[in-house]
């Protein structure tokens, strides 16, 4: 998996802000500052080809275009004004807002300061297609707008967990947590917004099912310390994530995402009892490993597991 690379830039010259604009949006341009005077550029990018995360911080009155190519972006405005128009559709206020490829977008701010989310658009196709089943040639979405409130606030918790979870270099480093953290924000952009031809549903014989459930299975086994991701177990299982769902949850009461995180539990458990603390290992650094970034969780779901907390164990 490719580092993450972090970009800031600070600037009262417009044309240096374009320059640095253009790193993120490749055909950005700021038009008209009002008072070049009173101007103020920052932006702080922090990513990789796949998924980055940006904050830019406009200060003073300005309007500009841009034009997305292979990517789509969500912008979620946290302080002062923007009007936007995308392709016809128009919005202003601190809602959040789509930008696709293709689409032309103009937008009148004031003050801003927004947070934003650039997904590749190789990396959304896959995920949809794998989370759905679906032959998806292109995706696509009906609105700049998210499809409902409670899908705005879902795509807003798992921002916000994605952009806390990034920005610790220790979990920005282990290709599991990577991998978990591009897959949580993919599959919440998808469902925020309405995509052009829905998702249908896709039953499967008992047989196949059950066949699907096995291969699942021995992948998950042979694969456990890799970067994988529930997508990833389907495409190997040759079935969507709905339906590998509805396998586990009749074989096993469960679902991949929990059977996985099973597996990995009982691997940082045989990590811990193997450990060496006098030669620098870690409950921290063994959970990391194993993919589980939050100290208390790994804690609590250990004890529930072996009786004992991971410190205990480790000290044996």
């Amino acid at each position: 998996m490719a580092p993450l690379h972090r970009h800031v830039a600070t600037t009262s010259d417009p044309e240096v802000a374009n320059e640095a604009l253009r790193q993120i949006y490749a055909r950005a341009r700021m038009g008209t500052v009002a008072d070049e005077s009173s101007f103020r550029y920052r932006q702080e990018v922090l990513g990789d080809a796949d998924l980055s995360l940006g904050r830019l911080d406009f200060r003073g009155s300005i309007a500009g275009r841009m034009v997305l190519e292979e990517s789509f972006s969500v912008v979620l405005p946290r302080a002062g004004g923007v009007d936007w128009s995308i392709d016809g559709r128009t919005g202003t206020g601190l809602g959040v807002f789509l930008l696709q490829p293709g689409q032309e977008y103009y937008g009148e701010v004031d003050r801003l300061l927004v947070d934003s989310l650039t997904v590749a658009r190789s990396t959304l196709r896959e995920t949809a297609r794998t989370a759905y089943g679906e032959a998806f040639p292109e995706v696509a979405f009906h609105d700049p707008r998210p499809r409902s409130p409670a899908r705005e606030r879902h795509w807003r918790s798992t921002f916000a967990f994605v952009q806390q979870a990034l920005g610790d270099p220790e979990v920005a480093s282990v290709p599991l947590l990577r991998a978990d953290l591009l897959r949580r924000m993919s599959v919440a952009t998808l469902e925020a917004f309405a995509l052009v031809g829905e998702p249908g549903t896709r039953s499967t014989s008992a047989a196949g099912q059950h066949a699907a459930y096995r291969r699942a299975v021995d992948f998950l086994h042979d694969a456990v310390a890799a970067p994988i991701t529930v997508e990833d177990v389907a495409r190997h299982a040759g079935t969507s994530t709905v339906e590998l769902t509805r396998a586990f949850r009749a074989h096993a009461g469960t679902t991949p995402g929990a059977y996985l995180r099973e597996l990995r539990l009982v691997a940082a458990h045989d990590d811990l009892v193997r450990a060496d603390p006098a030669g620098g290992d870690t409950v921290r650094g063994i959970a990391l490993r194993w993919g589980m970034a939050h100290p208390g969780d790994f804690a609590r779901r250990h004890r529930r597991a072996y009786g004992e907390n991971p410190s205990t164990t480790l000290r044996r």
